[in-house]
């Protein structure tokens, strides 16, 4: 099949992009931005399958499905993260939310096969239990989601691709992801640091956040994941749309720090043992996913424990780090 892929010059895209060139099929990159040298070491084809666009310019959508005769999307391009979110709400919406418009609406008039979504863990609003579960809350009627106008727009993002589904027949199926780490990752989320500054032979110190909990996922486990959702059969009426797909197993950032310590000789890592205001809030909608859906519906299931993941990430890292020296 012939895939595009929004936002596949970034971080998770340019695995997605690998993952289905290595399946088998053709997938097309649009961004508003090329690969940088991280993704391109990630997918060296990313710049030939590089097509420039804004996910919000559905012409230019439509011009790209029409010329590549695109049969699928994997919808991965958006604005990230809690604080970005909240020093920039209305550009967050109209991104993310009116992106996923885009997408779906040109999927809808295009007849095309199947729209799968990269939506996140901070769509919940809270958990009823130990670990989150697709069935849990994403909406409550006296606060804001704990992940602020970013948790809200992959809400509604789900919600208008489940419209979709309903109403026009689009087979729309919406991958909660979280904590994704690996080489090329942007986001800190503690272990970008950790990793990337041992392997440097450098010091890391965080002043808070060693009780942090977050379900890491190493990025080829969500690539596979992907790939099993784009390649499944039609999504039959009355079937679950919305996945977890995570490692299934929260770790604290003081964990991951004994990890890398354990892994990466001489890593030298301090982490405080209390979180910020910020922290504390953003811990409210940080917890293991039950991954139990995307087993039975994907037939996927994550294959990288984190001590395998931080150890790949490491060698990952370390060897683009003595390619790129001179």
């Amino acid at each position: 099949m012939n895939i595009l892929v929004t936002g596949g010059a970034g971080f998770l895209g340019s695995y997605v992009m690998a993952a289905l060139a290595g399946a088998g099929h053709t997938p097309i990159s649009f961004d508003v931005t090329g690969p940088g040298p991280e993704a391109l070491a990630v997918f060296a084809d990313g710049q030939a399958r590089y097509r420039v666009g804004q996910v919000t310019d559905q012409a230019r959508i439509f011009d790209v499905c029409r010329s590549e005769k695109i049969d699928a999307i994997v919808h991965a391009a958006g604005m990230v993260g809690l604080e970005l979110s909240l020093a920039q709400p209305f550009a967050t919406y109209q991104t993310n939310v009116m992106g996923t418009v885009s997408v779906c609406e040109a999927a809808r008039q295009l007849g095309l096969r199947r729209v799968v979504f990269i939506s996140s863990n901070a769509a919940y609003h809270q958990g009823a239990g130990g670990s989150l579960c697709e069935t849990d809350s994403v909406f409550s009627v006296r606060q804001g989601n704990p992940a602020g106008h970013y948790g809200t727009s992959k809400m509604a993002s789900e919600a208008i691709g489940l419209a979709y589904a309903t109403f026009q027949g689009l087979d729309f199926l919406a991958l909660r992801v979280t904590a994704v780490y690996g080489f090329g990752m942007r986001s800190p989320m503690f272990i970008k640091p950790m990793v990337e500054n041992a392997v440097r032979g450098m010091p890391t110190r965080f002043a808070t956040g060693g009780p942090m909990k977050r379900d890491y996922t190493y990025v080829f486990d969500c690539a596979s994941a992907v790939v099993r959702a784009i390649e499944m059969p039609p999504i039959q009426e009355g079937t679950q749309r919305v996945l977890n797909v995570a490692a299934g197993a929260a770790r604290t950032a003081a964990e991951v720090a004994q990890a890398v310590r354990r892994l990466i000789p001489d890593a030298q890592i301090e982490i405080g043992d209390t979180l910020s205001p910020l922290e504390e809030i953003n811990a409210k909608m940080r917890a293991s996913l039950d991954i139990a859906a995307a087993k039975d519906i994907l037939g996927w299931a994550p294959q990288w424990p984190l001590d395998d993941g931080i150890r790949d990430y490491a060698e990952r890292f370390r060897a683009y780090a003595l390619a790129t020296a001179n």
